[in-house]
């Protein structure tokens, strides 16, 4: 943790954990802040720097797009808005975990197979159902995006141990799959969707389908809440 309105830095709190840290910079939306951070990242020592100032941003639009752009070549970065004289603000902020450190959720039931109940359900649901499935597979897709995009920025990582990469590769090769199937289904959902919806199916049936939607549905809230 570095800070230049009081020349201080120091730990966070806990014992380091890994020999490229997180940084946070307080006054990281100064012209000075901006030049330190821009050249630590530049340095590669660092797995991820958060600058942080009041306003959360730098003030003139032109510098701050610039310093976005030149720190997203060599880093992860993240801007806050904190009070670096506000205690409770800080210790809030220290507490946080970036995205990219946060651990990647897990699904809480085998997806082909759920996805191939619904396949052969496709043809008796009705409109309501057509769209809940296909606004939840949707959701579903983009959750499977956003781990792919994360597990990227870990295997980018240079301290990244040798069997934490085949871990991850391992994820990434499920993600991929995950997305292939739900892509598949979106087309099959979004082509039904456009034809004339069949009458009410049995009520057996429509109990079946609704506890598909029902799982996926809860799978994609437990994806968010990540």
């Amino acid at each position: 943790m570095l800070s230049t309105d009081t020349n201080q830095c120091g730990l966070t709190g806990t014992m380091p954990a890994s020999t490229k840290p997180h940084l946070y910079i307080f006054g990281g939306h100064s012209g000075k802040g901006m030049c330190m951070a821009a050249e630590i990242a530049g340095s590669d020592r660092t797995c991820a720097i958060t600058t942080i100032s009041k306003r959360g941003r730098p003030l003139a639009p032109g510098p701050a797009t610039a310093f976005a752009q030149a720190m997203a070549n060599h880093t992860v970065h993240y801007m806050a808005a904190c009070d670096e004289k506000d205690v409770k603000a800080v210790e809030c902020l220290m507490e946080w975990t970036a995205p990219s450190m946060q651990p990647l959720p897990e699904a809480r039931f085998n997806v082909t197979e759920v996805m191939d109940e619904v396949k052969k359900e496709i043809a008796e649901m009705n409109q309501v159902q057509l769209e809940r499935a296909l606004a939840t597979v949707q959701g579903l897709k983009n959750a499977v995006q956003k781990n792919q995009r994360q597990i990227k920025v870990r295997l980018d990582y240079k301290d990244c141990s040798e069997q934490e990469k085949k871990r991850l590769q391992d994820m990434r090769l499920d993600l991929q799959e995950k997305e292939a199937c739900f892509l598949e289904l979106l087309a099959d959902l979004q082509q039904k969707v456009g034809e004339e919806a069949p009458p009410a199916p049995a009520e057996q049936a429509v109990c079946h389908v609704d506890t598909l939607l029902k799982q996926m549905e809860k799978e994609l809230a437990l994806q968010k809440s990540m």
